[in-house]
């Protein structure tokens, strides 16, 4: 079974809530305009990359993963259609000109990430100015982190859903009082790779404010309820670059 759909059709409920819920927003994002081309890193298995196209709200892409497998399986999922190309974030320039992309999408990657500057630094130079970005992260602080733990343990006992525990003192510490240095995490070592334990997504709100100028800022799946009981938080932002 692919990535995605482990994603949206294993886990309960719940679990399964979430992601349909992120994708659908991130693609109602689109709209109706259709972009020339599309930069999605973090692009997994090509699943968001290949729907946006086969719903023509892009022309072409380009995706980027630094996983062999997932590459691999943009190899397969993406085969049949030569207006979407793969690759690693080293071999960009291979595949697209600077200021060439007129939509930037980065979904549930940047917590994994060990220096997030890093990963706007290698972009933003192969974005058009005042191109559009769609960026999203989990949200693992504050009140939703709790509800976030009691569907993953129920996804878990459903199969091997996988996911990093806590304590209840680092519980009560990072959903209570919305502190995730107190305990140790990847996000507290120097880990090349990130987890989601110890992620605090307004660091990320922080490093766009300072690159991008942020129009519209979502959470999922339940907007109303801002960061209480949302799963995820979703950025609409563009390039400050004129």
């Amino acid at each position: 079974m692919s990535y995605s759909r482990r994603l949206l059709q294993q886990g309960t409920s719940l679990t399964r809530l979430a992601h349909q819920s992120r994708f659908k927003v991130v693609l109602d994002l689109l709209e109706e305009t259709c972009y020339e081309k599309a930069l999605d890193y973090g692009c997994g298995d090509g699943w968001l990359l290949k729907t946006a196209y086969e719903q023509q709200r892009i022309k072409t892409g380009i995706g980027v993963d630094v996983d062999d497998y997932m590459l691999n399986a943009c190899a397969e999922n993406l085969q049949s259609i030569a207006d979407l190309q793969y690759c690693f974030p080293h071999n960009l320039a291979q595949f697209i000109e600077p200021k060439s992309c007129d939509l930037f999408i980065c979904t549930e990657t940047l917590e994994h990430v060990n220096n997030i500057e890093q990963v706007f630094d290698l972009v933003l130079p192969y974005c058009k100015p005042q191109a559009t970005f769609i960026i999203s992260v989990p949200i693992e602080v504050g009140p939703s982190l709790l509800f976030k733990q009691i569907g993953r343990y129920f996804a878990n006992l459903k199969g091997n859903y996988g996911y990093e525990r806590y304590t209840p003192r680092e519980l009560f510490s990072a959903a209570m009082l919305w502190d995730v240095e107190s305990f140790p995490s990847s996000h507290s070592l120097d880990a090349e790779l990130k987890g989601h334990k110890g992620f605090n997504y307004q660091k990320v709100e922080q490093i766009l404010q300072n690159r991008l100028t942020i129009t519209r800022k979502i959470f999922s799946p339940f907007p109303w309820l801002n960061h209480f009981v949302n799963s995820t938080v979703i950025w609409v932002a563009q390039n400050r670059d004129i």
